[in-house]
């Protein structure tokens, strides 16, 4: 596993709450949410654009296990469930699966944990929660 710098921002501050404003970016990220559908709905777009940022920042796998997605001009990385790379399919599958928790009302908090050496697991590198 390599790791790569966080790249640095290019946009001024008014030109983000620009971004934010729009219409496409309210359209999936919406500020009110009105039903529990619509709720489980944000919540699996939040975790599919976070964890597929988050490897993809870190170079956990390689570029061709990402889908190239745009919204209002915004790059996004996405993390492929069909994938030719057997580690970013693993975890893509686990995504889903934890989709199905989600919707079932089973799952109230994830955990997404990088550590650095698969014989020591238990010293952590990273650790992401989300509630």
């Amino acid at each position: 596993m390599s790791m790569t710098g966080q790249q640095t921002r290019t946009k001024t501050e008014q030109s983000v709450k620009n971004l934010i404003q729009s219409a496409n970016w309210n359209k999936t990220f919406p500020t009110k949410i009105e039903t529990e559908t619509k709720s489980c709905v944000f919540v699996k777009k939040l975790l599919t654009v976070s964890i597929s940022n988050i490897t993809y920042l870190r170079s956990m796998f390689p570029e061709e296990a990402y889908a190239d997605r745009s919204m209002d001009g915004l790059p996004l990385k996405i993390l492929m469930e069909k994938n030719k790379c057997k580690e970013a399919a693993t975890l893509a599958s686990w995504l889903i699966g934890a989709f199905d928790a989600l919707e079932r009302r089973y799952l109230k908090e994830l955990l997404f944990i990088i550590y650095m050496d698969p014989a020591c697991p238990e010293k952590v590198y990273e650790m992401y929660t989300f509630k």
